[in-house]
């Protein structure tokens, strides 16, 4: 049986009761709000915390750091590259200080590891772990974990730096993680920096593209009880797909310096705008998951900043 950590705080900073006996990478859980209404998360990424210049678009992190933490959600997801060179702590100070009103609200910060967590340690990632687990020490010596978020969603948080063939370690443990998924499950998330589907003008990371293959084996077998959503990164912009039955994102607008998006091959938000920082605000009500695009224009001066011009569903299969 895996470790179950309760989880009341900030990942990063709050205490955790910790299982007498832990095997395998660590599970958290965090509770429905009380009382009846939706249950809200976000996922994004690419945020890159850092005082550099050139490489990020300060003002917009900030802003969307701020209205985050105005949805209240039950926790926050980052898909990879949090700050922007993995070696030096003070990358990891300006994301503390950037999202202090996530502190104060104990909201859970769950990040996934991406290529910039590991920029600066070419030779020996040892150093770029250690600023990582630093940071979010609950997840020490580990690379991977899953979280529940409420009763009817399982999230899984993957590595995407390390192997994810058949037969590694992380494959292993998340075919075990889907398959023994508990029946009231009603949808997965996984949260990975490079994203399985996306643009192909775009060159692959390392194996993320097993994670679509897998997947898609699964759903036409029909042994998928649960509906899956993936979220990658890495690509500095936003794009949706669908593919045997499985939505693919990529939310990679979290303040990293823009990509271009040519919105080929099947994207289906079709969106105009070339620069998109964003935030995906999720809502899990009745059965029905609902996907937001939150956008920031950091060149609006003169009218609202915000639109929200993407929306999708996903429902509970019956």
């Amino acid at each position: 049986m895996r470790p179950l950590y309760l989880l009341f705080g900030l990942l990063a900073a709050s205490p955790m009761v910790r299982a007498a006996v832990e095997t395998g990478p660590p599970h958290f859980s965090v509770p429905a709000a009380t009382g009846v209404g939706p249950l809200t998360f976000v996922v994004y990424g690419d945020t890159r915390f850092t005082q550099r210049t050139g490489v990020a678009n300060a003002e917009a992190r900030r802003a969307l750091a701020q209205r985050i933490a105005q949805e209240k959600p039950a926790a926050i997801f980052i898909g990879g590259d949090l700050i922007y060179q993995g070696s030096d702590p003070a990358d990891y100070d300006t994301y503390s200080s950037e999202t202090s009103e996530w502190s104060r609200q104990a909201i859970p910060v769950f990040p996934a590891l991406g290529n910039h967590e590991f920029r600066g340690c070419e030779h020996d990632q040892t150093p770029c772990l250690d600023n990582w687990w630093n940071t979010f020490g609950q997840l020490k010596g580990n690379r991977w974990y899953s979280v529940n978020v409420g009763s009817n969603l399982l999230a899984l948080v993957l590595d995407s730096d390390a192997a994810l063939k058949r037969g590694s370690p992380q494959r292993a443990w998340l075919e075990e993680q889907i398959t023994g998924a508990d029946p009231h499950i009603q949808f997965i998330v996984i949260v990975l920096h490079f994203p399985p589907v996306r643009d192909p003008v775009y060159p692959s990371g390392r194996d993320e593209k097993e994670v679509a293959r897998y997947l898609s084996r699964k759903e036409k077998s029909g042994s998928l009880h649960a509906r899956v959503v993936v979220v990658g990164s890495h690509v500095h912009n936003y794009e949706r797909y669908r593919k045997d039955g499985v939505v693919y994102l990529v939310s990679g607008g979290g303040g990293a310096k823009p990509h271009p998006a040519f919105r080929m091959f099947g994207e289906l938000s079709q969106l105009r705008t070339s620069v998109n920082f964003h935030y995906i605000r999720f809502i899990l009500e009745n059965g029905l998951l609902t996907g937001t695009m939150v956008r920031f224009d950091a060149d609006d001066r003169r009218t609202d900043p915000w639109t929200e011009p993407d929306r999708f569903e996903v429902r509970t299969r019956p």
